[in-house]
């Protein structure tokens, strides 16, 4: 406490007769055994009682004495008499705690703090004694007694390690043991719950009344906290069962809730064997900071648009990349292939219950034509810009090529041209997927024909001719 220390002095008899110059009334007080005593109108010896001089308040005790330096019980109040016997007011002092206080603090000492009154501000009744002093916060025990650490509501201080749940004020006894306000408590406490360590060090929130933050999420500067029953700021994954969510409070080092993109490993529950390998996925919270994850019967993942992309996440919440197929019942995904390595994985998908989307390496679904690297070869796909969810593999005619669930349908490499079938037609493309319109005898590379219409539609159907067409179309 850094306040100035009281010193017990006594004084000589030379000083306290002294103490006479400061008295009004000469004929009251005399100085006996070199100290002082009030003599009433008959002569007798004052006991047991207040006298005031000079606007100072000094106690006689039961031998008719002035007592000093020396904390007075009187009709249930506490005063401090100062080394001249005067009552302090409006001051503190650090006092050793007297034998009749009869608990475990005696014979140490406490900083005490006396009012306008002279009276030791103290708990009176079922709520602990908080006052303000010089603009700060302080609390007094039953004695009188500052108190510091971890304090109740009913303004005992914690004794065993293990009780700091049931604190409601923590007052800083390495600074000047005022209670913490508006500002966090980093510190060491014993859990015997916690299975990682049984002395953690957690993070606590004191508000602006000095009560700990409990079982409450909370606002402070700007970031999400949450708390729970004990105080302590949630750090790690907190789940939700009654609304399937889940929430990422960070590390130990920053207990704050995660919004928007983070990277982190996942809970035990989640994923085990990446929690246990430490392994991590980016995810994303929405600004409840839960994070995107499917909640319905069967559905094992969902797609979701950020900043007008379109990103998949598994049923774990994890963000994926890469060549997937989604196979949907209705609007949920139901199943979601590992990454496409091969191109007859795309040939052989469902195109009425699966769709093709190419996750890039950030999470965002690609859109339009790009180049896919596949079996050792590059494939051209071209993925919507538009629809639910967005980068779709497309299925269409578009700038004069053939796609099917986003895949180019092109010749065979060295083969020049080839008829490719497309919703029952077929069209004849070269090897780049490019529609041959209005073409007649376009010769492959082995030597056959082939004969377009302004469509690009075979006129020979699937197989070409092994002579020139004479035909006139």
């Amino acid at each position: 406490m850094r306040k100035k220390n009281f010193c017990l002095a006594v004084l000589s008899a030379s000083a306290v007769l002294a103490l006479g110059a400061s008295f009004s009334s000469f004929a009251a007080w005399k100085s006996v055994n070199s100290e002082w005593v009030y003599t009433d109108n008959n002569g007798n010896n004052v006991t047991s009682a207040w006298r005031s001089d000079n606007g100072e308040s000094y106690y006689l005790g039961e031998d008719g004495y002035m007592i000093r330096n020396t904390l007075l019980e009187d009709n249930g109040n506490y005063y401090y008499l100062r080394n001249g016997g005067q009552m302090l007011k409006n001051g503190w002092r650090f006092l050793e705690n007297p034998s009749w206080q009869g608990d475990d603090k005696v014979g140490d000492a406490s900083w005490y703090y006396f009012d306008n009154n002279g009276r030791a501000l103290r708990t009176t009744g079922d709520s602990v004694k908080i006052a303000d002093i010089g603009g700060k916060k302080y609390a007094f025990d039953m004695y009188g007694r500052m108190l510091t650490g971890w304090i109740t509501a009913a303004g005992e201080n914690i004794s065993d390690d293990s009780d700091w749940a049931t604190a409601t004020y923590y007052g800083d006894a390495e600074g000047d043991g005022s209670l913490v306000t508006n500002a966090w408590v980093y510190i060491s406490v014993k859990d015997d719950d916690n299975e990682d360590d049984n002395e953690p060090t957690y993070h606590f929130y004191f508000a602006s009344n000095g009560k700990k933050t409990v079982s409450t999420e909370k606002t402070i500067g700007n970031v999400k906290y949450t708390f729970d029953d004990r105080g302590v700021a949630q750090d790690a994954w907190v789940h939700n069962s009654d609304k399937k969510t889940w929430k990422y409070y960070g590390d130990e080092e920053e207990p704050k809730l995660h919004t928007g993109w983070f990277q982190a490993v996942p809970d035990k529950d989640l994923n085990p064997g990446d929690h246990e390998s430490g392994t991590s996925h980016w995810y994303y919270a929405n600004s409840k900071g839960e994070i995107t994850i499917p909640t319905g019967d069967n559905e094992v993942g969902i797609t979701k648009t950020i900043d007008g992309k379109s990103y998949l996440f598994n049923e774990d919440g994890e963000m994926l990349t890469g060549l997937r197929i989604l196979t949907y019942d209705g609007s949920k995904i139901t199943t979601i292939s590992s990454e496409i390595d091969s191109v007859d994985r795309v040939k052989e998908m469902n195109s009425n219950t699966q769709k093709l989307v190419y996750f890039s390496d950030n999470g965002a679904a690609k859109t339009g034509v790009t180049t896919v690297s596949l079996d050792g070869s590059n494939y051209t796909f071209n993925f919507k810009s538009n629809g639910s969810p967005r980068g779709v593999g497309e299925t269409g005619m578009s700038d004069g090529y053939i796609y099917v669930n986003g895949l180019r349908l092109t010749a065979e490499e060295d083969s020049k041209y080839q008829a490719v079938e497309y919703k029952g037609t077929w069209y004849v493309v070269n090897e780049n997927g490019n529609l041959q319109r209005n073409k007649k005898n376009l010769k492959d590379s082995d030597g056959y024909y082939y004969c377009t219409r302004s469509s690009g539609e075979s006129i020979h159907g699937e197989a070409p001719l092994s002579e020139k067409c004479e035909i006139r179309h």
